[in-house]
């Protein structure tokens, strides 16, 4: 994981769940430079719209108010066919996956969510976004480039058997011959019929083997003028065959030659030396660019197979999708009815615990009084008690009085 780079990326990150979103955002924040939020589809299309020089890539949850993710990635793809998007999901519902590969998502990841795994996949699809940017720059830069150099250089390219496969319009004012005059021809065709066949043979060495030679150059136009050159011929590779480019400034020897065309040249002699120096360095630089892109047609082609495959599994979808829709129906249907059941469950939930906190409240009440009961009762047993024992005493001394009174009348009738 390449901490360092992932610190320089700006992600908009779109979940309707707050629990989530604030536990995922925590997280990914310690990744990423910055990470946008948004609540719905539509708060995820306007910070898009007003973050698009930022936002590198979007992570978005599929199910939402408002707008839905599907609806989100299309909408985005309107008008971005490449930023990386990742759908976050917790269910498997084969209805939006088809969907989602139908607008062009990049993957999608099913809850709970493996952070590691999510943020190397982040990184992974950032890293191929920003080389395919790279790449289209280089491509319109040379593109731009080679219109520059159309304008103040003659060009031309021929193949590996030396056959000429195309010169650019400056050759053809310059030599006075047409297209259908030197296409197929052998390069030696354009070249002063006094060109040491020597030179001729060291060039082809050199470019033969992948190098790029420089040297200076003789060409003779259709009515046998002669006109001269500082020559750069490069080697490309197309569709796995190698094309040579040649690149050529006009030299001073032809300055006579070169007023002739003052008036369809942007450039005169001094500028064109100026742009010669830039363009010899850009040259250079070109060539070193182009053989990092050696094998970017071979991958176009792949890509371009895989598009073909996408484009048949599109072409299913619509057909899934007619036979998904009335599934969809039925499973809102059953949805709803669920939803009501579960209301009316939760109400007499409620109305139950309502019953049992009013039971409760009664149960405590009872409790306390019986206790209070218990106690009474029990300082009425101990006066029971108390009293049981004064009675007693009472009988005690009521019999030991009988007796005294028996003793002395017994006593008396003795007497």
């Amino acid at each position: 994981m390449d901490k360092a780079f992932l610190k320089e990326i700006t992600i908009l990150y779109v979940e309707d769940d707050e629990l989530i979103k604030k536990e995922l955002y925590d997280t990914l924040k310690l990744f990423f430079k910055d990470v946008l939020l948004a609540s719905d589809g539509e708060e995820a299309i306007i910070a898009y719209e007003e973050n698009i020089q930022e936002i590198q890539l979007i992570i978005s949850d599929i199910n939402m108010p408002y707008k839905d993710g599907i609806e989100v990635l299309n909408e985005i793809r309107k008008t971005n066919k490449t930023i990386p998007f990742i759908f976050t999901t917790a269910y498997t519902s084969q209805e939006y996956l088809l969907s989602s590969i139908k607008y062009g998502v990049d993957d999608y990841f099913v809850k709970p969510l493996n952070i590691k795994q999510l943020v190397e996949k982040a990184e992974f699809l950032i890293k191929k976004n920003i080389k395919k940017d790279r790449v289209n720059h280089y491509q319109n830069m040379i593109n731009d480039y080679l219109d520059t150099i159309n304008q103040v250089a003659f060009v031309f390219v021929f193949n590996d058997d030396k056959k000429i496969r195309y010169v650019n319009d400056f050759y053809k004012e310059l030599s006075k011959l047409d297209s259908s005059e030197v296409i197929d021809k052998d390069i030696e065709f354009l070249y002063h019929k006094e060109t040491s066949s020597q030179l001729i043979h060291d060039q082809w060495r050199t470019i033969s083997i992948g190098n790029k030679w420089k040297g200076s150059m003789k060409f003779m136009t259709k009515d046998d003028n002669a006109f001269y050159s500082n020559c750069t011929i490069i080697p490309v590779l197309d569709e796995g065959k190698t094309k040579y480019i040649s690149i050529n400034f006009i030299t001073t020897k032809e300055e006579n030659i070169r007023r002739s065309f003052k008036k369809k040249v942007l450039y005169n002699f001094n500028e064109t030396k100026k742009i010669y120096k830039v363009a010899q360095e850009k040259i250079d630089s070109l060539s070193c660019e182009l053989k990092e892109y050696e094998d970017l047609e071979k991958k176009e082609k792949e890509i371009q197979n895989i598009k073909e495959l996408n484009d048949n599994y599109i072409k299913n979808i619509d057909k899934l999708e007619d036979k998904l829709k009335d599934i969809r129906q039925r499973q809102e249907t059953f949805t709803h009815e669920v939803n009501v059941k579960m209301k009316d469950i939760l109400e007499s939930t409620k109305e139950l615990r309502t019953e049992n906190k009013k039971s409760d409240k009664k149960i405590n009440y009872l409790k306390k009084e019986i206790k209070v009961r218990q106690n009474y009762i029990l300082r009425i047993q101990e006066e029971l008690e108390v009293k049981k024992r004064k009675v007693n005493d009472l009988e005690d001394v009521l019999r030991h009085r009988e007796n005294q009174i028996e003793e002395k009348e017994k006593l008396n009738r003795r007497k």
